[in-house]
């Protein structure tokens, strides 16, 4: 049962102003927005925690980064959860987990949400400073434990299918919310019953005879990102961002 008193953070990234005076959007590819993306799945993911029985604060969407932070540790925070999405056409979610002890405990249970919302490819890794310090503000100014949740990537269209509807997103919110809450607790009735993780079952993929990782079985088709296939034939994979396609080459062709 989750204690009333547990206290959890939910920041947007960007939306702060800039010099100019302008929103800062974040990752933009098309007509998709990072940050308007941002706040419709934290939104879902910290009214679903209520729900679960947290105590929830969300910012308000157009704070610093050291405000964000400050805010959160001013709250009292027991977790903090960013909330971004990547770019850069990449295939696969990323949470990215402070130092401090505790970080990786939240970020496991993040990536349990994200393959409940569909996504098959997932990393969790930290990033430091020379000193041994977080790299990321957020993380680095926070007092508790604390991640960075970039879900897919905005500008690859396959990747962005886990969220490319307000629908979408909001459910990919309410999965990182119940996976949380199957690890810290939750007062919501019928909680236990709530399906926290999906088992897909898992084959190894050859190419040339070397095995280059693992592919997941849904409704007997064998899935896996196409960049690992492709680069594994000695293609190119590139994304034309003003087309939404996947572009492959090799040789030049």
């Amino acid at each position: 049962m989750a204690n009333p008193q547990f206290r959890v953070y939910v920041d947007f990234g960007h939306g702060e102003l800039k010099k100019n005076g302008i929103k800062d959007p974040g990752a933009v590819s098309g007509n998709f927005k990072e940050h308007d993306m941002n706040v419709v799945y934290g939104t879902a993911l910290a009214e679903r925690l209520k729900q679960h029985g947290y105590n929830v604060k969300t910012e308000p969407g157009n704070l610093s980064i050291t405000t964000s932070a400050q805010t959160a540790n001013n709250f009292g925070a027991d977790l903090l959860v960013s909330c971004h999405i990547n770019a850069g056409g990449g295939d696969r979610g990323e949470v990215i987990y402070s130092v401090r002890q505790g970080s990786k405990k939240l970020a496991d249970a993040v990536v349990v949400g994200l393959k409940n919302a569909g996504q098959t490819v997932t990393r969790t890794f930290t990033k430091t400073n020379d000193n041994g310090s977080d790299y990321f503000g957020i993380l680095r100014i926070a007092r508790m434990p604390a991640v960075i949740v970039e879900p897919f990537f905005i500008d690859n269209a396959i990747d962005r299918q886990i969220g490319d509807t307000t629908e979408k997103l909001k459910k990919l919110g309410v999965c990182i919310a119940d996976a949380i809450a199957s690890v810290y607790g939750s007062s919501l009735k019928g909680s236990e019953n709530i399906k926290t993780q999906i088992d897909l079952p898992e084959v190894p993929v050859r190419v040339n005879g070397s095995i280059i990782g693992k592919g997941v079985i849904i409704e007997n088709v064998t899935y896996m990102p196409v960049r690992a296939i492709a680069e594994a034939l000695g293609a190119k994979v590139d994304w034309d961002a003003n087309t939404r396609t996947v572009l492959i080459s090799k040789g030049g062709k």
